[in-house]
């Protein structure tokens, strides 16, 4: 194919190696880095990758656009498994409330949390919530992230998540990024609401709904139903009810599993061949066991764990050891993690998990991506891939998570184009 744009002088590119299919364990480890480098795009994919000696003369620069590196990093464009980005209000009181000692419990108690959320997005319009999506998904953008999922669930009627719904598939439609809708009715209990009969009413009406949502767009390839698994919010049992119904109307799964007790939706999660099991800080090593057995991915999710002030965060070394694949993301959601920045969450990963850079970089591109269904077309620098780039203005790999605090990004290429520069 003809070269439509060239990417020359990168000073290191890093990617997973293109073994195929998801990084096990050991085998995040497994990165290239190639000083001195090249990529060659046509059309929205990456035709080839090497060093610029090697591929320069094939292709030469002829009528195609160049661009010249300089010396920077380059990597996949980042993908970010785990987002609640639509929602409208804040809760910046509540951060003033947690450096006072209060815990999420607390807060929630005290009306916070996802209520507070609730109350403020119910009385907001579709167009107000795509103006904020598209205002936070622009950042995100410009932090690297070329890939993401986000999730209703702050609407907690069924009017409301369906709104959210809606304005996350126009987001979809609108955005330079590849979005994954998903559908999270099952985040809380509604105040005052009777949690089977909640429960009955996400099966037998929004769920129906939903799917013909996602059957009248034509732009959504597939789509999730999440399901927040854990103490004061949903049982196992009500879990495996919502799985069932939501197979039947062809979305696929996920779960919030072990986030402050284990009430066992990380096993319930490979069982039902959910996507990925996400938070995990209260996983135990037998659901890890399964884990590594199946086609689960375990988003981490290590921002949450360090803006809630926790003492412990998720066994991602445990996790790593026993052959589970992992993955980053940023939970950026309004209380409890207001962060969207994947290169802060890289340096968090390092500090708090300790992967080294090479497992976080596996974790926030090939295997997030498996996490969301995209793992056979983002994530990797490798031909016929789409060419989704990440450009940083640091020379090496390891200077992302160093550079903690500060955005190293200098230009994003989504499909082959490029969408940011600074």
């Amino acid at each position: 194919m003809k070269a439509d744009l060239i990417i020359k002088s990168i000073g290191e590119l890093a990617t997973a190696a293109s073994h195929g299919g998801m990084a096990y364990g050991k085998a995040m480890q497994d990165v290239v880095r190639i000083k001195d480098a090249c990529i060659v795009i046509g059309g929205e994919n990456i035709l080839a990758v090497g060093s610029e000696a090697e591929l320069l003369p094939q292709y030469g620069a002829g009528d195609c656009d160049v661009i010249d590196a300089g010396g920077k990093l380059v990597t996949a464009g980042l993908v970010d498994p785990h987002t609640h980005l639509v929602f409208d209000g804040n809760r910046a009181n509540e951060f003033l409330m947690r450096c006072q000692g209060k815990t999420y419990t607390e807060i929630a108690e005290a009306g916070g949390g996802i209520v507070a959320s609730m109350r403020a997005t119910r009385g907001s319009t579709k167009e107000r919530l795509v103006q904020l999506g598209q205002t936070r998904l622009q950042r995100m953008l410009e932090a690297g992230t070329t890939t993401c999922e986000v999730k209703t669930g702050y609407g907690l009627d069924i009017d409301s998540e369906l709104r959210m719904f809606e304005a996350i598939l126009e987001l979809q439609k609108q955005s330079v990024m590849d979005i994954v809708p998903t559908f999270m009715p099952a985040h809380a209990i509604p105040p005052g609401e009777d949690r089977e009969a909640y429960v009955k009413h996400l099966i037998d009406d929004m769920l129906p709904q939903a799917s013909r949502v996602v059957t009248a767009n034509p732009s959504s390839t597939h789509a999730y139903v999440d399901v927040f698994c854990d103490r004061g919010y949903f049982t196992l049992a009500d879990t495996e009810k919502i799985f069932e119904a939501a197979k039947e109307h062809h979305f696929r799964l996920k779960v919030h599993a072990d986030e402050f007790v284990n009430l066992g939706a990380s096993k319930l999660a490979t069982t039902a061949g959910a996507d990925s099991a996400d938070h995990l800080l209260n996983i135990s090593d037998h659901e890890i066991e399964l884990m590594a057995k199946s086609q689960t991915v375990a988003v981490l999710l290590p921002g949450t764990s360090f803006y809630l002030n926790l003492h412990e965060h998720a066994r991602a070394r445990t996790m790593i050891a026993n052959g589970v694949a992992v993955a980053l993301g940023s939970d950026f959601n309004p209380g409890s993690c207001h962060i969207f920045s994947l290169p802060l969450i890289w340096g968090l990963a390092c500090l708090h998990l300790k992967l080294t850079v090479e497992e976080a970089l596996t974790a926030l591109t090939v295997n997030a991506a498996y996490a969301i269904g995209m793992g056979e077309k983002v994530g990797r620098l490798s031909p016929g891939y789409q060419a989704d780039i990440t450009m940083y203005d640091v020379g090496t790999l390891e200077e992302v998570p160093y550079n903690l605090g500060w955005n190293p990004v200098a230009q994003v290429i989504k499909k082959g184009r490029s969408v940011f520069k600074r």
